[in-house]
């Protein structure tokens, strides 16, 4: 009975990281007998062979603080834009939404998007990640900024608050508006 326990083992491990492995963006889990080892990444569940042992570890998924930021900030889709405004019940200027967000996630982003677009680490559009900081404007000056809420292939998608319709999400990569507005991204996760 033992060993048919221990047959079933892998496969229900199998089983658990398929249905993990849904989010784009995760952080993977080696479990060994009696340690975790934390490793941050981008894809879906793999298998690893540990030479030492000579056998097959399975690597476990769960949400990353990037699936966290987004999630949050879906949470306020809907809210009115108001200029300055740094809180939900009175509504989100686009920095002030960038800011509260972030805070609540545990990572201080003050100032307007100007202040934020010096945070971070600058990235490309085609290097975007799903919790990344876009910024938006003309002529290199920056006047507006959002967070990264879906980046699949080439296609990426923005949470910001907007002065026209409060929090929304758009897909700036099919946008003629914002496309031509786009300036670059900043990574402050790291």
């Amino acid at each position: 009975m033992l060993n048919n326990v221990r047959k079933l083992i892998p496969l229900l491990s199998i089983m658990i990281i398929l249905v993990l492995s849904s989010c784009s963006n995760t952080k993977r889990y080696v479990h060994r007998k009696s340690k975790k080892t934390r490793v941050e990444r981008t894809t879906a569940t793999k298998y690893r062979t540990n030479k030492k042992r000579g056998r097959r570890e399975t690597v476990a998924t769960l949400s990353s603080k990037r699936y966290s930021i987004v999630q949050t900030a879906k949470k306020y889709l809907g809210k009115p834009y108001n200029y300055g405004g740094k809180k939900p019940n009175s509504g989100f200027d686009c920095s002030g939404f960038t800011s509260y967000v972030y805070a609540e996630n545990g990572i201080q982003v003050k100032g307007a998007s100007y202040h934020q677009a010096k945070l971070g680490v600058k990235k490309s559009m085609k290097d975007l990640k799903e919790g990344d900081l876009v910024f938006f404007g003309s002529k290199r000056k920056v006047s507006h900024v959002g967070i990264v809420a879906e980046a699949d292939k080439g296609n990426i998608a923005v949470i910001h608050s907007t002065s026209s319709r409060g929090v929304v999400i758009d897909d700036i990569t099919n946008s003629d508006y914002w496309r031509k507005k786009y300036l670059f991204g900043r990574d402050v996760i790291r």
